[in-house]
C-alpha cells in the first residue's frame, strides 16, 4: 500500500511532536528531582479534586510524589515511544506490516494501563499530600472518572486492532509463501 506524500509528512510531524513531548516530560522529571522546593506549591495544585492539604509538603515528600508519578510517567513515555515509532515507520511509507501491529498493541495496552497507574498516584499522593494534617483530617482519595473508561476502552480498541493487523500479517506472508 503507497502512502500519500501528505500521510507521509502528517506522520513525521507527528514524530518530532512526539518526540519533543517525550524530551519534555523527562526534562520535567528531572527538574522536579533536582529543584524540589519549586516543586512543593505545584505538587499542592495539581493534587487531586477536593483534596485539602494543610500543610506545604517537605522535601522527601516530593521526592515520593515523585517515585509515585514516575509509574505513570513511565507508562506516558511507552506509549509515545510506541506512537513515536509507529509514526517513524508511517513517515518512511510503511503502513501495514507486523511491525505496526506490534506498536498499535503496545499503545493499546498502554492506554488500557494508564488509567489503573493514575489512580494508583491519587491515592498515593492523596496520603503523603495530607499526613501532616491534623489529627483526623488525613485524606485517601480514590475514584475513576470517565474519560478514564474512556481511555480504557480505547485502548482495548487498540490493542484489538494491532492484534488483527499482526494475525493479517501473518496471514499475507502464509499466503505469499504457498504462491
Amino acid at each position: 500500500m503507497e502512502l500519500s506524500n501528505r500521510f507521509r509528512a502528517l506522520a513525521q510531524g507527528l514524530f518530532w511532536i512526539s518526540t519533543v513531548a517525550m524530551a519534555g516530560m523527562v526534562l520535567l522529571l528531572v527538574g522536579v528531582a533536582v529543584m524540589p522546593d519549586l516543586a512543593k506549591t505545584a505538587f499542592v495544585d495539581n493534587a487531586p479534586a477536593g483534596l485539602n492539604v494543610q500543610t506545604v509538603p517537605s522535601t522527601g515528600t516530593v521526592y515520593a510524589l515523585l517515585a509515585a508519578g514516575s509509574i505513570a510517567l513511565g507508562l506516558q513515555l511507552f506509549v509515545l515511544w510506541n506512537m513515536r515509532a509507529l509514526f517513524r515507520m508511517y513517515a518512511r511509507g510503511y503502513a501495514l506490516s507486523a511491525k505496526c501491529g506490534t506498536h498499535i498493541a503496545r499503545i493499546g495496552a498502554g492506554v488500557i494501563a494508564m488509567p489503573f497507574a493514575w489512580m494508583f498516584y491519587d491515592v498515593v499522593s492523596s496520603y503523603l499530600l495530607t499526613r501532616n494534617n491534623p489529627a483526623g483530617e488525613g485524606q485517601v482519595t480514590l475514584g475513576i472518572s470517565g474519560s478514564s473508561v474512556g481511555l480504557m476502552v480505547g485502548g482495548g480498541m487498540l490493542l484489538l486492532v494491532g492484534a488483527a493487523m499482526l494475525e493479517a500479517s501473518r496471514q499475507a506472508e502464509e499466503n505469499r509463501s504457498f504462491v
